[in-house]
């Protein structure tokens, strides 16, 4: 007779209690429910996207009357989002939001929130950031110098610029650094009201005005006409420009730092400088730019008094941040860079920024904000002006383009007023265009 040995018997036990484990289901029904405010958002017909982590796989769906959507999907890790646009006392109000962190593994009990942030417009936006650089003819690239931001009145009304601030958020790089900000729960200031603001901080020493429909340009580092020595690049010498100025930031030594005789002292931007360098750090590949409203007052006591400040990124005066009110905040960018999409994380908390763009470096190319559609065909006065087939968006990896149709720039030398978009989804609000609007 085979003899069984004590050993035996607990591989037979162990095999069995493994062969009872139930399998994971092949497809799960599950739903979401929208919120905003944490509390229940009862909107029906509100278009919901579900996208797994892949990109391999996008469901859509519209809710009910009670703000729930339901999908059947096989197990793994998704993404939701939802922006609804609605009239509220004669006005429209955006919806918006996401959530990343749906896993499904086997059937819910409950509805997974999906929370969706009400976005005010706003007059004041960034039309533009030109960050990437451009190509040189011995295939390397022209970068770092020739930067450059562009504000736009998105309005029919005269805006009033003169105590807007510019900044980035820590760390410089979207997919760098983030392990002290960034953890399994999330980023650590998410409950917090702030944000932490790194490198430097702009203003306009003085007034400044910017009339319906217009924009004012804002060289970042060098005020001069990079074509003399790139043509592939811009040509930043404008009367008109305005410039982030090293004349008052001390530290600020670096030889990029350069300004035309053609911009007006006048259009110096004065800085602080928050943590040590020699000049501002705003990534060539993925910055997190914002474009906040504080009086000159509190910005210097916000970049001054060192009491405040944040010291997560390192306490030896490089990682250094401020701790810049969210609520001051009116507009923001979020961009990862395409070589390095798998270790890029969000450094905007939802109430501020939704979504990212994707953008390649030393291409030439632009992040350039989409035209909101339904808004500006509605101008009466851009009858016949509008210009349509827009061919300027681009194909690389995670390249994008203005789901619009409509050409901003060629309309707007046609006399077209444009209303661009303001989701407060930095991925719904721009795309990466191929060639920076100041390239003529």
């Amino acid at each position: 007779m085979k003899r069984i040995t004590l050993f035996s018997v607990i591989l037979i036990v162990l095999s069995a209690l493994a062969g009872c484990k139930p399998a994971q289901p092949s497809v799960v029904d599950i739903s979401l429910q929208l919120y905003s405010d944490n509390s229940p958002l009862a909107l029906a017909a509100v278009p919901v996207t579900l996208s797994n982590d892949a990109g391999t796989v996008s469901y859509d769906g519209l809710t009910d009357a009670s703000g729930i959507v339901s999908f059947r999907v096989s197990p793994g890790s998704y993404t939701a989002s939802a922006t609804y646009k609605a009239a509220e006392g004669g006005t429209f109000v955006l919806y918006n939001g996401s959530n990343p962190s749906i896993m499904v593994t086997e059937q819910p009990s409950a509805p997974y929130k999906l929370e969706l942030q009400k976005v005010v417009s706003q007059q004041l936006i960034i039309k533009e950031l030109y960050t990437g650089g451009c190509p040189l003819d011995d295939n390397s690239d022209y970068t770092r110098n020739d930067k450059y931001i562009i504000i736009y009145n998105n309005s029919e009304l005269e805006a009033d610029a003169s105590d807007i601030v510019f900044g980035s958020i820590n760390p410089y790089n979207a997919h760098s650094g983030n392990n002290k900000y960034y953890t399994s729960n999330g980023l650590i200031y998410a409950g917090e009201d702030w944000l932490p603001a790194g490198g430097s901080m702009w203003y306009f020493p003085s007034e400044v005005k910017i009339p319906a429909y217009s924009q004012i340009v804002v060289a970042v580092f060098a005020a001069i006409d990079h074509t003399a020595t790139v043509k592939a690049s811009v040509n930043l010498a404008n009367p008109s420009y305005y410039w982030m100025a090293n004349t008052t930031v001390p530290a600020y030594t670096h030889k990029k730092y350069a300004v035309s005789d053609v911009i007006p002292v006048s259009h110096y931007m004065h800085g602080y400088a928050i943590n040590q360098g020699t000049a501002w750090t705003l990534s060539d590949s993925s910055p997190a730019l914002f474009m906040a409203r504080i009086d000159k007052s509190a910005l210097e006591t916000l970049c001054t008094n060192t009491e405040g400040f944040d010291f997560t990124g390192g306490t030896n005066a490089i990682g250094w941040a401020v701790k810049l009110p969210r609520a001051k905040v009116i507009g923001a960018l979020e961009v990862f860079a395409a070589a390095n999409l798998a270790n890029s994380h969000q450094r905007f908390t939802p109430d501020v920024n939704t979504g990212h763009i994707v953008t390649t470096l030393g291409k030439g190319y632009s992040i350039y904000r989409n035209v909101d559609k339904e808004a500006t065909e509605a101008l009466p006065e851009n009858q016949g002006k509008l210009v349509y087939d827009y061919s300027l968006g681009t194909v690389d990896v995670g390249g994008s383009t203005d789901p619009s149709g409509i050409d901003a720039e060629a309309s707007i030398a046609a006399g077209a007023h444009i209303i661009y978009s303001q989701t407060n989804d930095s991925g719904k609000d721009f795309h990466q265009r191929k060639t920076a609007s100041l390239k003529k």
